[in-house]
């Protein structure tokens, strides 16, 4: 009994790539006009062949057939391939939000890169607590957050002159933390 059905499934093979065979440029030069590359036109050609195997009989002239088959199999592929990046965009924003929380808008693809990033602003940070407040103040509004010096004037209601002589000041003073720190800290 299980002779009889390996060759039953061997000649229904058999007529499968007779019937087939011919047909596959032309499925192929099809689904190469929908998709945009070679191997998803490939994916889509044997989505396709898989389909008609699944057929009991095919008809005579099955290319109007299998033409439907493979249009079918390319739009397929066309709606999860955008699915699938729909999801991936959603994904990496959601990752970038959770990894770099100082640029949620940022692209953070390199979680060690974001780490690094996170350490050098916590040590900038403790830095710059050692200034005064003003200097925190003027470097903070023009330094970090890129205000003009008219823009912190307006905003610590000093005069434009006073905030530029604190932002140098602010500057040199952070500079001179930073030389401290560096000799302070022994070399690896």
């Amino acid at each position: 009994m299980k002779n009889m059905y390996k060759s039953t499934l061997c000649g229904r093979q058999l007529a499968f790539e007779e019937t087939i065979s011919e047909h596959v440029p032309a499925l192929h030069r099809a689904a190469r006009r929908i998709l945009p590359s070679e191997d998803l036109a490939w994916d889509a050609v044997q989505e396709t062949l898989v389909r008609a195997w699944s057929y009991p009989e095919l008809p005579e002239q099955p290319l109007p057939l299998l033409l439907s088959l493979i249009r079918r199999s390319c739009l397929h592929i066309l709606r999860c391939s955008r699915r699938r990046s729909d999801h991936e965009f959603i994904a990496a924003a959601e990752r970038t939000s959770r990894c770099c929380p100082m640029d949620p808008e940022g692209a953070a693809a390199d979680p060690a890169a974001t780490a690094a990033e996170r350490d050098e602003i916590r040590h900038m940070s403790a830095m710059a607590s050692r200034l005064t407040r003003e200097h925190r103040e003027v470097l903070e509004l023009v330094a970090w957050r890129g205000l003009s010096y008219d823009e912190a004037a307006t905003r610590l209601q000093l005069p434009i002159g006073t905030v530029r002589s604190r932002t140098s000041r602010a500057r040199a003073a952070l500079s001179q933390i930073l030389t401290d720190h560096a000799s302070e800290t022994p070399a690896c």
